[in-house]
């Protein structure tokens, strides 16, 4: 059996916490372990952060039958089904998510990029959960709640000429959902202007139409802390009665450093 020196298991902790699953996987490559529990499970979270989520189902059911019955992984199965299939719940989940490593790691250019990612998931599912029957099953992916769709459908059966699918889908919310306290709040989180600052921001960015940098400091001088934008954000989905989950990778990264200690020469 391949085994860890301590500076090696203490390199995989280290990028554990930054959630570099990338490097974590070089460093067991290194020591020789190229398969196994717990190389399966890094191997999959790597795919994951990048929205493989075939791949990363496909990692996970290499693991061993002993792991296969254990029930954070069942869990994770589940998860990266329900990812494939695009519900709601997993997605933004995943979206705020990504949203944290991003905050952790002080990529946040990539962070005000997901942020709007987020911003026109949540709106797209409003106005597809809204305009349908209760008994309808939204997906998070395919034609439905693609951008081309909800304008052609906005314009031909409500009469809402925009191009903008947030604009578009707030008059939608103004003049057709039913008035409730509750979505009152959501559309104040999601349309505040302390978020269309941070858009802005985004605009000016690589990921938008310009080459600005962003700092942390331009972000909590408009917002506050990058981790209250999601906070607000968690609210946002759960008074649209979404069960968020946002520990997915700590839960897997905590089960993953266990693991490590079967790898262990000291």
């Amino acid at each position: 059996m391949e085994i860890l020196s301590e500076n090696q298991e203490y390199a995989i902790s280290k990028f554990l916490q930054r959630y570099d699953y990338d490097a974590v996987l070089e460093i067991l490559e290194e020591a020789g372990i190229i398969d196994g529990d717990l190389y399966f499970l890094i191997e999959s979270c790597q795919y994951s952060v990048n929205f493989e989520f075939k791949r990363a189902l496909e990692s996970i059911e290499k693991m061993s039958s002993q792991m296969l019955t254990r029930r954070e992984i069942k869990k994770l199965i589940t998860n990266l089904n329900n990812l494939e299939q695009g519900e709601p719940e997993d997605i933004l989940s995943e979206l705020i998510e990504n949203i944290k490593i991003q905050i952790v790691n002080e990529e946040y250019i990539d962070f005000l990029g997901r942020l709007y990612r987020l911003k026109e998931a949540l709106f797209k599912y409003i106005f597809v959960s809204t305009k349908e029957s209760k008994s309808y099953k939204v997906s998070m992916h395919g034609y439905m709640v693609s951008k081309k769709n909800i304008l052609y459908t906005l314009k031909k059966k409500y009469n809402i000429y925009s191009g903008n699918l947030i604009k578009g889908v707030t008059q939608y919310i103004n003049r057709h959902v039913k008035k409730t306290k509750r979505m009152e709040k959501v559309v104040e989180i999601l349309n505040n202007d302390r978020l269309e600052s941070l858009i802005r921001l985004r605009n000016e960015s690589p990921v938008g139409h310009g080459f600005k940098g962003i700092s942390k400091e331009e972000i909590e001088n408009i917002y506050g802390s990058p981790m209250e934008v999601m906070r607000d954000l968690v609210k946002a989905c759960e008074l649209l009665d979404l069960g968020i989950s946002s520990n997915k990778y700590d839960d897997i990264n905590e089960m993953a450093v266990h693991m490590i200690g079967s790898y262990e020469n000291h």
